[in-house]
Parts: structure tokens; sequence; C-alpha cells
């Protein structure tokens, strides 16, 4: 656990980033197929730890393959291009990370680091294997919500997707365009 002591290697810039607002595009859809009592026995599976401010939850590349829900807190999953760090998702209370290497047991694809002191609950693979011995029931409710927030987030990167197509279509015109106006006022560039 990268709990309390460690120094993160980096610090994420949310500044501009609203909770409130990614909330509401994107809402916590993990637990809404869990009565209190489900959700309750499920957090009962999980281990809790204190996470301080800027301090790293997941590092990229890591073989681990623990879920994380956040009870309290924030915190932001970002990924290193070059020289720059480039936020990929903030999460809010509630909101479940660390999903693509809890299913398929790949390395870790980003960094997350806590915005703020937080608290994170925190399931093994191999406990939620028990969990699905032990209880089938409460393990099938639990892989609806999980569903229902991988569908979520795959429809988000998508119109994501296509939002940046578009905006490299516009790019690219602009460019031309820039172009031919550059060398109508120099033609001796050609």
């Amino acid at each position: 656990c990268a709990c309390l002591s460690h120094s993160p290697p980096f610090h994420y810039n949310t500044a501009g980033w609203n909770i409130r607002e990614r909330k509401r595009q994107m809402p916590n859809l993990f637990f809404e197929h869990l009565a209190p009592r489900e959700r309750e026995e499920f957090l009962a599976c999980c281990e809790s730890g204190m996470y301080r401010k800027d301090s790293p939850i997941i590092h990229k590349g890591d073989s681990t393959r623990d879920l994380f829900v956040i009870k309290t807190g924030s915190a932001t999953a970002a990924d290193s291009w070059d020289e720059d760090v480039v936020p990929l998702a903030i999460f809010a209370e509630g909101d479940v990370f660390g999903e693509m290497s809890f299913i398929d047991g790949s390395p870790r694809s980003a960094t997350v680091v806590a915005n703020e002191d937080s608290v994170i609950h925190r399931m093994s693979f191999d406990r939620f294997q028990k969990l699905m011995d032990e209880n089938p029931r409460l393990a099938a409710r639990f892989l609806m919500g999980f569903m229902r927030v991988l569908v979520k987030r795959l429809q988000f990167t998508d119109q994501t997707f296509t939002t940046l197509a578009v905006m490299n279509r516009e790019l690219k015109r602009n460019t031309v365009e820039f172009r031919k106006a550059m060398l109508a006022q120099n033609p001796g560039n050609r």
C-alpha cells in the first residue's frame, strides 16, 4: 500500500477540474445495483487505507490486480507523454478504478494519485474470487454494477474520440488555409 509516507513522482494539477460537473456527466453506477446491506457486505470484503494528498494509489506498469473504491476524497488517473502529465480521469466518492487490471491482469495503464486526503477501499482479485464462491448473488450484482460503469466509460471514450477526430479535421483544414494565406502574403517563399 502506498499510504501516508510515500512521496509522489509528480503533482497533478486538478485546479481546473470541477468534481461536481464530472459527477453530473459520469454518475456513479457502481453501487446503484446494490441494496445498502449488500453494499456493506461488499465493502466488508475490502481493505481500507488512508492516502494523503498527492500520494500515489496505483503506479503505471504495476502488476497488481486490486480494484479500488473511493470512500472519501478524490483521485486523478494520469499518464505521462514525453515530459507532460496527461490527466485521464478524476474519481470522486463512490467511484471505482483499477478495473482494467482487475479484469485481465494486465499491467496498470496509468498512475492514480490522491487529490486530497482520501480513504480508499481495496478489493483484491483473490478476495473477489472467494466472494464469488461464498456469495455468488452478491458477486453477480457487483458485476452488473461494474459492467454499467465500464459501458458508461466506453461511451464517454467514444464521444471523446469523436470530438478529437472532428477537432483534428478542423485543425488540418485551418492549417491548409493558414498556409495559403501565408503564401499569398509572401509569394517568394514557396
